[in-house]
């Protein structure tokens, strides 16, 4: 059924233009099956702020969508959310429910944590057969300001290098290309240059970047010449590098924005009876298709914007045997976008004042509804906008490499800049191979539908090697237990769709040894163990102002005292409490009778319908069954706190009663998974703790994480009459964090908080997604001042 469900929604996900002409119409079929089964999910993260101190927490919303259309995804419900620090090891990893796309937690950041750059990353589990470029991730500044650590410096002089990227793929003899470049330090960042193609000693072209290291030039190279650039930082130590290598004979692509249109030129010096097609597509929308004989490939093609999808568009080249030849990127701006306004209703405040903030959102001139996130703190004077929602949605999610003020270039989408960056970071989720090819994507990571997926594996316990088909059990005990099963695939792994499984645990992963004792089972990581290269993000370890640093500190140890139980109280969601049974036949609450010193007195005395046997010293089980009159044949299955014992008796006669609270009863044959169980006995204790039962050593047995309980964001709420008489310090430096908004019919909404002791400049910013997939951010600022009298 859940694969169902899934296949269902991915076949309702592809929409295809009827435009595409005859030639091109294998190319359209390949490219639309391929597309039906490689759903995919992006993500983003709002969080509270960018640099922090260790001893603070992390605040954030999580946004998961359709890579290709922006909607919110209702498939994955789990997302998983690490901090990695500059060697990919990750120090903080947890686990965020999803609803309808959204989810919102927090990361407490220990005070043991080392200054530094550090990255958040997310993802689900669904995402994790793609490449770990597909992750969300984002930089972080961290300082630790509570233990004293080595200052080192960095002497190493900054390195320069320049790429480059000529339009359509490659440079050919006698025909004109252009070539993008990007010149970047070692650290990732741009640098002010002027450069110049040499061919030998005569200068041929000279060039500058028109933004952020990025720029271009139009070239014709000639065969048998070695071209070389050379880059003049402003700053720095002047260097070289060669061109990309000029090719005897191909094809050059080039692409010019007209009014209204595309004007797609290609040269080529292979054949003169070559014809081409040009394919355009928007994720997964096919816009246009259209072939070219030789006689009129003068012509070009002509795309119409109308026939080009939001976003990033591909226009791929395929030569006659339909191999692709040439490709570049186009951006067009987003029409779906929301109009976000945000602001408080004064510009200064005194300190404990309250603030109300006014939000509104229109979409095509008409209120919008839609669920936002709102972080209102302290801005820091190293504080830097690392992407809002709507620019990592349309535009860097789709890219490869960082993007400097990605902002800039969705407010500017047809500056020459805006293609220059297309040009430079080129990429796309699949390979023309796999389409082509009509290769099925792997899939070794299910969607978790449901809720999270705990995974193990089985293994022979002399040979190492998988065991396949073993019926496995796992229990997470507590005050509401849960019991699950699965079976092991050919791999030995062996997948537990649980659901509602939050908090810590220790949970216990089993195998019933009657039937098989010779296999080894761990556990495994539901993390994703692949990564990108670490980024190579500057980072001071001298703050910029030590003043400014020393109140922050302070700031943070004062709430650490005085708040500590606020900053911790958890919010617990109702959930269902109910058995996998859901409802027992039969419930002894043992409280209710005299109490016995042994679980056998209990159950002869006052479980009527248990049959207790002896012989040869060991004891036998054995359920009535209503449905048939009589007891069954085998023992029922025997249940400490969810968490199964494997024998006839014996072990549930050595239990101590006085640790048990409830018996519960199923009579009749039970079916469960590939199980058929004659029955159910299932002890409750009163700590959900086993009662003191001790598991066997061959059950694998772990502290285990499940969804993360939401930690409910303090923000007092001043009575006029004693605000300014409280004795209780108030140094919060974010002072509102609301993840979960919903805007009103006519696109408003209004919030309230206080501010705190703390004088200075406060950002608010908000980022929005709505039903429709449409995203709009908006920041604003206010200030609050000691001595202003208002």
């Amino acid at each position: 059924m859940k694969a169902q469900i899934f296949l269902s929604l991915l076949c309702t996900l592809v929409q295809f233009s009827a435009r595409a002409q005859q030639d091109g119409g294998d190319l359209q079929r390949k490219l639309s099956n391929h597309l039906k089964t490689n759903f995919q999910e992006k993500i983003y993260i709002h969080n509270d702020k960018d640099v922090y101190l260790a001893g603070e927490i992390i605040w954030f919303k999580v946004y998961c969508t359709e890579a290709y259309t922006n909607l919110p995804s209702n498939v994955s419900k789990v997302a998983y959310v690490e901090l990695l620090n500059s060697q990919n090891k990750p120090v903080i990893q947890t686990k965020i429910e999803l609803k309808e796309g959204r989810g919102a937690g927090s990361a407490y950041l220990p005070v043991a944590l080392e200054s530094g750059s550090y990255r958040l990353r997310s993802y689900t589990n669904w995402m994790k057969n793609f490449n770990p470029d597909f992750y969300y991730q984002k930089s972080l500044s961290i300082y630790n300001t509570v233990r004293e650590e080595e200052v080192v410096v960095n002497a190493s002089e900054k390195t320069l290098a320049i790429q480059f990227f000529p339009e359509g793929g490659n440079l050919v003899s006698g025909l004109t290309s252009k070539v993008a470049f990007k010149v970047l330090d070692n650290e990732g960042h741009s640098v002010d240059f002027e450069g110049a193609i040499l061919d030998g000693l005569d200068t041929i072209v000279r060039f500058t970047p028109s933004r952020h290291g990025i720029g271009s030039f139009n070239f014709k190279p000639q065969k048998q010449r070695l071209y070389r650039a050379v880059v003049m930082p402003v700053n720095g130590k002047s260097f070289s590098s060669p061109l990309p290598p000029v090719y005897d004979s191909g094809v050059v692509m080039s692409v010019k924005r007209g009014a209204s249109v595309l004007n797609v030129s290609v040269q080529n010096t292979i054949q003169s009876n070559e014809k081409f097609t040009l394919l355009v597509h928007t994720g997964q929308k096919l816009g246009f298709v259209s072939t070219l004989p030789s006689n009129t490939l003068s012509e070009g093609f002509t795309v119409p914007f109308t026939q080009l999808g939001d976003g990033i568009s591909h226009l791929t080249l395929f030569d006659a045997s339909g191999r692709p030849i040439c490709e570049r990127l186009f951006f067009k701006k987003p029409e779906k976008l929301l109009n976000v306004n945000v602001s408080a209703n004064k510009a200064v405040y005194s300190p404990r004042e309250k603030v109300i903030i006014s939000f509104e959102q229109f979409g095509n001139g008409e209120p919008a509804s839609g669920d936002f996130s709102v972080a209102v703190y302290r801005a820091d004077s190293v504080e830097k906008s690392r992407g809002d929602i709507t620019s990592v949605l349309w535009l860097t999610s789709e890219l490869k490499g960082n993007v400097e003020d990605p902002a800039w270039y969705l407010d500017n989408p047809y500056h020459n800049s805006t293609d220059e960056l297309m040009l430079t970071h080129g990429w796309r989720r699949f390979k023309w191979d796999d389409v082509l090819g009509e290769k099925k994507q792997d899939t070794y990571h299910l969607p978790e539908l449901e809720g999270h997926i705990v995974s193990g594996r089985i293994t022979n316990v002399k040979s190492l090697e998988p065991v396949a088909n073993q019926i496995a059990f796992l229990s997470i005990p507590g005050r509401r237990p849960q019991f699950y099963t699965g079976v092991s695939n050919s791999n030995g792994l062996v997948n537990f769709y649980t659901k509602d499984f939050s908090g810590r645990a220790e949970i216990s992963f089993q195998t019933d040894p009657r039937r098989d004792s010779l296999v080894r089972l761990e556990i495994n990581s539901p993390f994703s163990t692949f990564f990108t290269d670490p980024a190579k993000v500057s980072f001071k370890k001298t703050y910029p102002n030590n003043q400014e640093l020393l109140l922050r500190s302070v700031a943070m140890q004062v709430n650490n005292i005085y708040q500590s139980t606020n900053l911790n109280r958890e919010r617990v969601e109702p959930i269902d409490s109910a058995a996998f049974y859901v409802r027992p036949d039969r419930v002894y609450k043992l409280d209710d009778y005299v109490r016995f010193t042994t679980m056998e007195e209990v159950l002869r005395e006052y479980v009527s319908e248990v049959l207790v046997t002896l012989k040869n010293k060991s004891y036998r089980l054995k359920m009535l069954s209503p449905a048939i009159g009589t007891f069954h044949h085998q023992a029922p299955l025997i249940l400490i706190d969810g968490v199964p014992v494997f024998d006839e008796g014996d072990a549930v006669v050595q239990i101590n009663p006085m640790n048990i609270e409830r018996i519960e009863l199923v009579n009749d044959a039970y079916v469960y998974g590939h199980n058929v169980f004659s029955g159910i006995l299932s002890l409750h204790s009163y700590r959900g703790d086993l009662g003191g039962f001790k598991l066997t050593e061959r059950a694998a047995a772990a502290d285990y994480d499940g969804l993360q309980n939401m930690r409910e964001f303090y923000s007092p709420m001043y009575p006029a009459d004693i605000s300014a008489h409280s004795k209780t310090p108030d140094y919060r430096t974010t002072l509102f964090w609301s993840p979960g908004n919903k805007v009103a019919k006519d696109g408003t909404a209004i919030l309230e908080f206080f501010t705190s002791d703390l004088d200075g400049k406060y950002q608010i910013v908000v980022q929005s997604l709505s039903a429709d997939g449409a995203a709009g951010s908006k920041v604003a600022e206010f200030h609050v001042r000691k001595n202003d009298i208002n």
